[in-house]
């Protein structure tokens, strides 16, 4: 048992921006519960007990991290909103408010995400505008202390090395009940890993009024399909190319048509595609429009799904200098269920 006398967590780090940036990709709600364990954070947020998005922090984001582990989980509810303008309080933790509302329609009302605050600054910029305005990259550096259930998150911010300090005491909740289903890994239907720019931009591409966005998949050696003689040559070649290594396909149904964006398991945009027979599921548009704002300076993108058509999708984050083999820098996890078909 750990010595009562000793807090639960400490957690330091000389840069907040990691952490910060993994937080934000699953602020679609001013609270999260926030799970302590040895290997780091677990941060959940549930949008209407229908979308589970965790941000998985590893130990590696730190310079140090200490966790004393009590009798019982380490588990409490906070304010995620609060504790991302906290991070960002010299205005050197970035932020993605631009980024976030350029694919929305101007005329539907502005979705405010959690730690959404003053600082309008994109992250693929934040180094060059932190950078720009003394001459020298600025960061802000960070204590994070929690006692024990009862006492509040302490968070002590540093503005670089030699500047001003400030303290931050963030209430604890009792955790609410989380949906969080399982993926069971002995069920799957479908295994893609791609690069996230291929899924990002496929995003980017759906039309606004869309309601509904459908995942299918296509094993490879698939039945070849029919020659269409009013089809160019090219075309055919490409249908057969498609049906002899297997294909990925997004189709997007809205008021005005339906949009399909088609992804061929080749080298250059799949790392990895299991898929033994067809897979057809459909989700809420509105849960995909989510992960556009996770997926920005991510890496890769595992997907996967249950033959049910629970949907996991896995974002994972640029390695930093620090990782084992087999390690990584955060990951991003969204669950949902898929459509009835009725719906």
């Amino acid at each position: 048992m750990a010595n009562q006398d000793l807090p639960v967590l400490v957690a330091e780090t000389n840069d907040v921006r990691p952490l910060a940036r993994l937080l934000r990709g699953i602020g679609l709600r001013h609270n999260a519960v926030m799970e302590i364990s040895e290997a780091g954070f677990a941060v959940t947020v549930e949008e209407v007990r229908t979308l589970c998005a965790i941000a998985w922090i590893p130990t590696n984001l730190f310079t140090s991290f200490t966790f004393n582990p009590l009798p019982e989980p380490a588990t409490f509810e906070l304010s995620l909103d609060a504790l991302l303008q906290c991070l960002n309080i010299f205005g050197n933790a970035g932020s993605t408010v631009g980024a976030s509302t350029s694919t929305s329609s101007s005329s539907k009302p502005k979705r405010r995400w959690a730690g959404e605050g003053e600082v309008a600054v994109d992250d693929e910029n934040e180094d060059y505008v932190a950078s720009s305005r003394k001459g020298k990259e600025k960061r802000t550096g960070m204590r994070m202390e929690w006692k024990g259930p009862g006492y509040d998150l302490s968070i002590l911010l540093s503005d670089d090395s030699r500047g001003p300090t400030t303290t931050c005491e963030l209430r604890t909740l009792e955790p609410e009940e989380l949906m969080n289903a399982q993926f069971d890994q002995e069920d799957m239907a479908l295994y893609i890993i791609m690069k996230s720019e291929w899924f990002r931009d496929a995003l980017f591409d759906l039309p606004p009024s869309c309601t509904r966005i459908t995942l299918l998949a296509n094993p490879p050696k698939e039945a070849m399909p029919q020659h269409e003689p009013n089809a160019t040559i090219s075309s055919n070649g490409r249908h057969r190319h498609r049906a002899e290594v297997g294909q990925f396909k997004i189709i997007a149904e809205g008021d005005f048509g339906t949009t399909e964006l088609d992804y061929p398991n080749d080298k250059e945009v799949m790392d990895k595609f299991d898929c033994v027979k067809r897979v057809k599921f459909s989700y809420n548009s509105s849960h995909f429009s989510l992960l556009h704002r996770a997926l920005h300076q991510s890496v890769k993108i595992c997907l996967q799904i249950e033959k049910s058509g629970f949907l996991c999708v896995q974002i994972m984050m640029p390695l930093s200098e620090n990782v084992e083999v087999g390690g990584h820098s955060g990951i991003l996890e969204f669950k949902m269920h898929a459509l009835e078909e009725d719906d």
